[in-house]
């Protein structure tokens, strides 16, 4: 199985024969973005009771004594000891709770970890509430074997030390602009305090050259795959509208929809004996394979083998702009997915939303795009 640029790979045929399921919610969360594969991990085979502390060996039917190696009077090593109850593991979830303003008393260990995972704070500083159980499990269990094979230990302000750091440095990849404190509770108040960066880019659709034509072109897919639509529509030097299309096909992704609403917007090229013309479309990979920067997917080959048939002799020029300044075909996309197919020769033919849009653009009015 090829993947969408036409190469094989063991992800590409992992992906043809694997069973999707409804993604777990649990799961979700385990797997923080941005957190070293190692802690994800751990925790993953914690919740999956995969840890081999004594209690688990015991069941899996390996007898022998039991001893946590966290103590200093040593109880029997379970997954709640070392993780939780003992003195170490408990000081450590307390240090960072009391300044977070969780309550972990009473709590199992899962409970603990899903208190972390659901807390009421900012929406944009609910990951770093989330990946601070792993760091803390990491170190525990980091802990518990250094005493257990090397016969040394870490301190709980080691412990702190090496969790606050991992935050430190989760911050710092994330939000390189911010400055961070060392310290847990300066931490949470720069984060709680943060106003995030907001970067816009003015957008706008451009004129032609004199004596050009330009087409804007726009493929549409609800679900990817799902309900699907192409749409078109040419401009001449002055912005007014020749023609436009839009169009429903049948259910396809979103990559195949943009691919046909290009090759249409060729056809009619082709038909109507333009020879200078401008193609400009929003969609990233299209523009790549179109200029022979990426390899062509094999499964739009033949779909761009026809385009370029279309425009062999032909003055042209494909460009790239963001989804913001190809705001009439994307109208026109959905339109045909919501009411039909339509077609427009003349700005008085269209509709008050059309005509807002073209009225816009011929006036260089930007559009913005708003980033973190």
């Amino acid at each position: 199985m090829l993947d969408t640029k036409g190469i094989f790979s063991v992800k590409s045929a992992w992906n043809y024969v694997r069973h999707k399921e409804e993604p777990n919610q649990i799961y979700k969360r385990i797997w923080t973005k941005g957190l070293p594969f190692k802690m994800v991990f751990l925790v993953w085979r914690l919740w999956k009771f995969k840890i081999p502390v004594d209690d688990r060996v015991r069941r899996w039917g390996i007898a022998g004594p039991s001893r946590c190696w966290c103590c200093v009077h040593p109880d029997q090593e379970t997954l709640a000891h070392v993780f939780l109850r003992s003195d170490i593991a408990n000081r450590a979830w307390s240090y960072f709770s009391s300044f977070a303003g969780i309550n972990i008393e009473g709590l199992s260990l899962r409970e603990n970890i899903m208190k972390w995972w659901g807390a009421q704070c900012k929406a944009d500083i609910k990951s770093y509430y989330r990946a601070l159980p792993s760091f803390i499990i990491w170190e525990l269990w980091r802990r518990r074997n250094k005493k257990k094979h090397e016969g040394m230990s870490l301190s709980l302000p080691r412990i702190i030390h090496n969790v606050t750091r991992n935050m430190y440095m989760l911050i710092k990849v994330r939000r390189p602009h911010m400055n961070i404190s060392g310290s847990w509770a300066e931490m949470l108040k720069e984060l709680e305090e943060n106003r995030t960066m907001l970067k816009t880019i003015m957008v706008k659709w451009e004129y032609p050259p004199k004596g050009w034509v330009k087409y804007n072109t726009d493929g549409a897919s609800r679900g990817n795959s799902g309900l699907s639509s192409y749409a078109f529509c040419l401009r001449d030097d002055r912005g007014d509208i020749i023609y436009a299309e839009g169009a429903t096909i049948e259910s396809t992704t979103s990559t195949m929809a943009e691919a046909k609403a290009i090759l249409e917007a060729s056809k009619h090229c082709k038909e109507q004996n333009h020879n200078q013309i401008i193609i400009q479309i929003d969609s990233m990979l299209m523009y790549k394979v179109l200029t022979a920067e990426w390899e062509i997917p094999w499964n739009i080959a033949d779909t761009v083998e026809e385009i370029k048939a279309c425009l062999a002799g032909k003055q042209h020029n494909v460009q790239h702009i963001m989804r913001e300044g190809n705001q009439f075909a994307d109208y026109l996309a959905n339109k045909a997915i919501e009411e039909g197919n339509c077609i427009f020769t003349s700005f008085q033919s269209m509709d008050m939303r059309g005509r807002r849009i073209i009225n816009n653009d011929k006036l260089n009015i930007p559009y913005l795009r708003i980033s973190l």
